[in-house]
């Protein structure tokens, strides 16, 4: 990709009044990739909005085409985004196209395209922690901010167990605020691979449920936190095989908290040893 844009992206690219028209099947195609099946059949999913495209591009995340509207183009992020797009990439097209291949009810006026990473897990990788294990998480909103959350605190690797949210799905790659590009995500994977993998390389599994106890920082960054389904929690199967099973002590009122708000307090508290 041609971050630094040696070509230069040209006034012309950006300002001039023509604009491509969308093909039929162009538009299909892209309102396809808004549907999960879609997505996988053909390796690519949709990104929305300026901030996710930059933080894709300063990712070098290998963006395959950016459709930009008109009135777009008149914004103020123009210099930056213009110092990032390779021109070969970009497509001006009319507001009402960019309305057209939107899940947005008021969309930016950027949108791009990418393919998807997939990574295959198995019991002899190296040691991938510290790192979250989130078992059929459904939730698209949670998996957005719990991986935004890791990024803020450095977890590098998110695994999801089958039956999980898809994270290539719009909610959560919006969700995510670029965190996607940065974090490694290991989908399908089953616990019972969890467990062998966590034992060959020595790293602790930490559930968090209501029925453990005090949440505490941990003297190593070898760990992994399992959080578990929003209204099922986690299984007996994966508390029984935890070292260690944490909750939150409530000092208020409330049934539960939410699912991402949990993984936050719980990342914060194991990340502590790590600090200063």
């Amino acid at each position: 990709m041609n971050l630094g844009n040696p070509k230069g992206l040209t006034e012309l690219a950006f300002y001039d009044k023509s604009s491509f028209s969308l093909s039929r099947s162009e538009r299909q195609h892209i309102h396809s990739l808004h549907q999960k099946k879609f997505r996988y059949h053909f390796n690519q999913f949709v990104l929305e909005g300026v901030k996710l495209v930059q933080e894709a591009l300063l990712a070098r995340y290998p963006i395959q085409k950016i459709y930009v509207g008109k009135t777009a183009l008149s914004k103020d992020w123009l210099q930056e985004f213009k110092a990032l797009v390779n021109p070969e990439l970009l497509r001006v097209v009319s507001d009402s196209e960019i309305s057209s291949i939107s899940s947005l009810k008021n969309p930016e006026g950027v949108i791009a395209l990418a393919p998807i990473t997939t990574r295959e897990f198995s019991t002899d990788l190296p040691r991938l922690s510290p790192f979250i294990y989130l078992w059929e998480i459904n939730d698209p909103g949670n998996l957005g901010t719990i991986l935004r959350t890791a990024r803020w605190f450095g977890i590098t690797n998110v695994l999801l167990s089958p039956n999980s949210v898809d994270p290539y799905s719009p909610k959560v790659v919006r969700g995510t605020m670029g965190a996607l590009f940065a974090i490694a995500i290991w989908q399908n994977v089953t616990f019972k691979n969890l467990k062998i993998y966590a034992a060959n390389q020595e790293i602790l599994l930490i559930s968090a449920d209501t029925s453990g106890s005090p949440v505490s920082s941990q003297r190593t960054n070898q760990w992994g936190l399992i959080l578990g389904n929003e209204s099922r929690g986690l299984p007996d199967s994966i508390l029984n095989n935890s070292k260690y099973i944490f909750s939150i002590p409530r000092y208020g009122s409330g049934e539960s908290l939410n699912l991402s708000v949990s993984a936050g307090i719980i990342m914060n508290e194991l990340c502590q040893n790590n600090r200063g």
